[in-house]
């Protein structure tokens, strides 16, 4: 699967994702299409495999970095700085595997080390390092399921990159520290601040 994903990949990279077709890819891996079809339904799933190969070799090249770096904010905005810094590199690849990725959105989302080898090195197991790291110094609460938390705050990851792949104009490393912070407070107002009064609704005229 893997010299399959990295065929892919440098056919991607020559000609452009939508130009390659799978029969491309089965012919210039050298292996039948049934062969190729059987390990990918579709040109998505390979490109998503290649992404988490990347991102697998990313990831553990930053595990150091990441352990000096206490506290689940500080460690998620660096993550999440690298990864717009990777994804302002390839911005054609994102569509594509975004609407992948929100079609196996419930599929199996256990984060466990039983899941398969595409799975495994998605950003959501590093996202739930990250939050029972956490947990344990009382930075998160811990009466909540650390996997449930991490598939929330990756789902909030994917919605700030579909937001910036819909608006040009927007900040990715801007969106991410959003989510962020959104995912640490939330939206309620804090207790300290007074809730400001919604405005009457404007009459219309008859």
């Amino acid at each position: 699967m893997e010299q399959l994903a990295r065929t892919a990949a440098a056919l991607f990279e020559a000609h452009g994702y939508e130009a390659v077709t799978m029969e491309q890819i089965a012919a210039t891996a050298d292996v039948a299409k049934g062969t190729l079809y059987n390990h990918f339904p579709v040109k998505e799933a390979v490109l998503a495999h290649w992404l988490h190969l990347e991102l697998a070799t990313n990831l553990a090249m930053l595990h150091d970095q990441l352990e000096t770096r206490t506290g689940f904010a500080e460690g998620a905005r660096f993550v999440l700085d690298h990864s717009a810094d990777w994804c302002e590199t390839h911005p054609d690849y994102l569509a594509p595997y975004l609407r992948f990725r929100f079609l196996g959105i419930g599929i199996g989302t256990e984060l466990s080390s039983s899941r398969d080898s595409e799975q495994l090195s998605d950003i959501a197991d590093t996202f739930g390092w990250l939050i029972r790291r956490g947990q344990t110094s009382g930075e998160i609460r811990d009466d909540l399921d650390p996997g449930r938390l991490a598939i929330a705050f990756h789902h909030l990851y994917l919605g700030s990159m579909l937001r910036w792949l819909a608006d040009p104009r927007l900040k990715l490393r801007k969106e991410f520290a959003a989510t962020v912070e959104l995912f640490l407070h939330g939206a309620a107002v804090p207790a300290h601040v007074s809730p400001k009064t919604s405005p009457k609704p404007r009459k219309r005229n008859s």
